[in-house]
């Protein structure tokens, strides 16, 4: 079974989980995740260059097997050095013969060649060994692409729940300013309230409005970027499920540590690659050895002769002096040796302070989330008093405005917090090295 046949299979199954609505659909999010990977350019990217990769190692590879060869050619000509060797070929040589004029002559001739590498001077493992370790670097950087698009896709995914529960909230305190603003018109007309409380009320109401139309296009361009992450059209209308059991698989790392992460793992591929690298060019100043054999067909039809012959042997070059190509080769591969061996240093250390980050970010996120969902249930307690005292009338429509403000305010911080602890959980289990749903 091929990349292609299990990339339909997926597809197939990815597709089948998607709940499809009027012109969009509707996604959880380990199914984001899957369609992002499955579809997305930047993992179509990463494939085919390791498709590109896996066939540089079979090339590699086959310096380890013998070189096979078929050639035919059909010649006619009166020249008489290309004549008689054909004429001794053919097995039809005899006294008559004019070596100075052997007339015109044709000749058919089929060969079979077979070579193989005796001794490479090492290259050859070398070689191989670097196109093994290329490509196990290529197959961590696909990891690595899979891997920072599911930390954009998280990223989205609780940006739309984020800005879905902001209107939520703000939609809710509309709903209270209303009611409010109807209980004030009532007010006024029986006197027991002034124009001014009204007109306060309705000043905060429209100011609400204005701001969730804010809040409702933060939404659909976050929706959008969804679209983008899963490879759908812009247009596409996508809502998230109500009920999402994917989003408690995402927990606490098991372990903080970068060495299994795909971005160090290809560094120590490289470096790999680049020692094996100096062994290749040190090959450069070693001996070869091949051996061949081949065997031979000849026909003619001028002088109706044919014949047979082999050919077997083995063949040496030593490297006496190449104008220093070798020692600059080695010089070089060195060089990359010592690059690539201070990239894993840089990596290691860029790695170390991401996970640091994400660790603090993660304790942050905890906390405010903590904090936001104290507040919320302060500004709850405080709007139902509020509540009361105004019906009551002693209560001004500024000071409601003040507490009813303060717990739309609340609840958009909660809806804040919660989704920043979520997202900020699943990048630390990435930079963990870690799949984001366990």
């Amino acid at each position: 079974m091929g990349w292609t046949d299990i990339r339909k299979i997926v597809s197939v199954g990815v597709a089948g989980m998607v709940t499809i609505v009027a012109n969009g659909m509707e996604l959880t999010l380990v199914e984001a995740l899957q369609l992002s990977v499955e579809r997305h350019p930047d993992a179509e990217t990463a494939r085919a260059r390791l498709q590109e990769l896996e066939a540089m190692e079979v090339t590699a590879a086959s310096a380890s097997y013998p070189y096979l060869s078929a050639r035919i050619n059909y010649v006619q000509t009166n020249n008489p050095m290309q004549g008689f060797g054909a004429i001794l070929s053919q097995g039809t040589f005899d006294n008559t013969i004019d070596f100075n004029d052997p007339g015109q002559l044709d000749a058919f001739t089929g060969q079979l060649e077979a070579r193989y590498r005796v001794y490479s001077g090492g290259a050859r493992d070398a070689n191989r060994s670097i196109a093994r370790h290329i490509r196990t670097a290529g197959e961590h950087q696909v990891k690595a692409a899979e891997s920072a698009l599911e930390d954009a896709v998280v990223s989205t995914y609780f940006s739309i729940r984020q800005a879905d529960d902001i209107v939520r909230s703000v939609n809710a305190g509309i709903d209270v300013l209303e009611e409010n603003l109807r209980i004030s018109k009532i007010k006024e007309e029986s006197g027991e309230l002034i124009r001014t409380e009204r007109l306060n009320l309705e000043v905060e109401l429209a100011a609400l409005k204005r701001e969730l139309l804010a809040h409702q296009h933060q939404a659909r361009m976050a929706r959008i970027r969804m679209a983008f992450l899963i490879s759908e059209p812009a247009t596409t209308k996508i809502t998230l499920a109500d009920s999402d059991p994917s989003i408690d698989r995402i927990a606490y790392p098991s372990s903080l540590s970068i060495k299994s992460r795909p971005k160090y793992l290809a560094a120590l591929e490289a470096a790999e690659a680049a020692a094996q690298g100096i062994l290749s060019a040190r090959a450069g100043k070693r001996p070869t050895m091949d051996a061949y054999a081949s065997w031979q067909a000849d026909k003619g039809w001028r002088r109706d002769g044919d014949g047979t012959s082999w050919t077997a042997g083995l063949v040496m070059n030593m490297p006496i002096f190449d104008g220093h190509r070798a020692k600059s080769e080695i010089a070089a591969a060195k060089a990359r040796e010592k690059a690539a061996l201070e990239q894993i240093h840089r990596t290691e250390l860029s790695l170390q302070m991401e996970l640091e980050e994400a660790r603090l970010a993660h304790e942050l996120a905890i906390a405010q989330k903590d904090v936001a969902a104290k507040q919320v249930d302060q500004a709850i307690e405080a709007a139902e008093l509020s509540r009361e005292r105004f019906s009551a009338g002693t209560l001004l429509s500024t000071e409601l405005i003040g507490v009813e403000s303060r717990l739309i305010d609340s609840r958009v911080q909660l809806a804040i917090a919660t989704s920043q602890e979520r997202m900020a959980l699943a990048h630390l289990r990435r930079v963990s090295g870690q799949r984001i749903l366990n």
